[in-house]
Parts: C-alpha cells; structure tokens; sequence
C-alpha cells in the first residue's frame, strides 16, 4: 500500500505549512553558511513529515510528541546560537518597513577624503600601539538608517581624536561600531550582526565577527582593532584579511573613497 494513500486536506495542510517554516529556516542556514546544521535540520523535518503521515494509521502518539519535543528543543537551541541575528530581525521589525538609506546628497572634495584617510589611518595607529580594540564601518555608498539608528547620532567630521576617545575603554560606546561616510562620522556605538560562518578562525572574537558581519550583506568595508594584540585587519565582502601595514590600509580607504566618488557622480548623470 501506498504510504501517502488516502492523503487528507488536513494533513495536507499541515504539512504544507511545516515546509514553508522549514524552508525559511533552511534559507537561514544558507544565507550563515551553516551547512552541517542545515543537513541536521533538513533529515529531522523529513522524519517528522514521514511521522505525521504514519500517525494516521499508526499509533504513534507517544513517539510523535516526544519528537516534536526534540525538534522544538533544536530550534530553541539554534535561536539560541543565533540570538545576534534574530537581535537584529527583531530590531528592524520594530522600526516598521522603513528602508531609507543615508546617501550624502554633496560631493567630498579630494583633499577632505585625503585628510579623512589620514585621520583613520593615524587614529588606527595609535589604538594598534595601545592595544585598544576598535570597529570602524566605511559605507562606500549607502547606510541602512537601521544600521545607524541602533548606535547614537554623530555626524561630525572625522578626526583621530573623536575616534580614539569613542574606543576608550571608559567611552559607554567603545564596544559598538563607528559609521564613517565620506568624511563624516555619522553614529557610534552600533550594533552590528555577527557573522555565522563555521569556516572563521575560532578564536576571532565578536570585534572580527561583527565586522566580517555587516560586510557579508552590504558592501562596507570594516577596519578591526584587537584588542588583544593589535593587529589590524580589514573586511570586505565577509572576508577578513589580518595584518594589515598601516601604509596598506591607507591604500585600501584611497581605494573605497574613490569608488564612492565614481558612484556619486554616476548618481548626478
């Protein structure tokens, strides 16, 4: 006999639904490039639809509840591992459907991008030789308003001094994320996601992790500062290159304040 035979509207419906929550949450796992939970995930859903069908004409109440229990328990302890992520969702769902974006309505002269570079370079300097941890957010051509709104609002020009003084370890806003666009520093003190990814290093900490973060779904560019032992790194595109030489790094914010510069004025035209 068939083992779907006789299939009700009932249970279809069930399971339909159950495979759209189980489809989200699968994408979740894509998008975090968790794929060993993703398989965990994906063989407990099929059992659990194989189980709901045999139920019909099986007793098998007391096995299904406890499965139930088990699959439950699972999702608990993966919202759990993933609490920065739903943070986040929870976050932008109490702002409503708003999806403006920050975007600088004039043109920054080279010479203030020339001297925005040396600010951030000199500032980066200086907290590597202190062993002061530090997140610093470059958005080449657009912030979120959400991004900005989980941190408090700056926009003031950028300087060495108001960045080492955010990350001071007596700064209330020294563990967030500064938002630098041209050369304005717009928020500090953000929250940031934590990047998902098995394949890091495990002994990043959750400095590297937000700043690997933000880059996997826009395309900022994130300086990191450990605080550990100085090193600096750069993300980009959810990639984190370590050691960087403050010469190098000075290279790569000439780099992404030019490309913010061709896309304004591919903007005006």
């Amino acid at each position: 006999m068939c083992l779907f035979s006789g299939f009700n509207v009932e249970l279809g419906i069930k399971i339909l639904l159950i495979t759209f929550f189980a489809l989200l949450y699968s994408a979740f796992f894509i998008k975090r490039k968790n794929f060993k939970l993703l398989f965990i995930f994906l063989g407990l859903f099929i059992v659990y639809i194989l189980l709901l069908e045999l139920s019909r004409t099986q007793d098998l109440t007391v096995p299904l509840a406890l499965y139930q229990a088990f699959v439950l328990l699972f999702i608990v302890v993966a919202a759990i591992v993933y609490q920065n992520d739903f943070k986040t969702l929870f976050f932008n769902l109490s702002r409503g459907t708003d999806k403006r974006l920050y975007i600088s309505e004039s043109i920054v002269s080279d010479e203030d991008l020339q001297k925005t570079v040396k600010e951030i370079v000199k500032a980066c300097q200086n907290m590597s030789k202190n062993r002061c941890g530090a997140l610093i957010v470059i958005a080449p051509t657009s912030v979120s308003h959400h991004t900005l709104d989980t941190g408090i609002e700056l926009n003031a020009l950028v300087s060495y001094q108001l960045i080492e003084s955010i990350f001071n370890t007596k700064s209330p806003f020294h563990d967030g994320a500064i938002i630098i666009k041209d050369n304005r520093l717009l928020a500090a003190g953000c929250f940031l996601p934590l990047s998902q990814n098995q394949n890091l290093d495990k002994n990043l900490g959750t400095r590297h992790r937000a700043g690997i973060g933000i880059t996997e779904e826009t395309d900022m560019l994130t300086v990191v500062v450990s605080e550990e032992n100085g090193i600096i790194s750069i993300a980009r595109s959810g990639e984190l290159r370590r050691f960087i030489t403050t010469e190098r790094l000075s290279d790569i914010l000439h780099d992404t304040f030019k490309i913010a510069k061709i896309n304004y004025k591919k903007r005006r035209f």
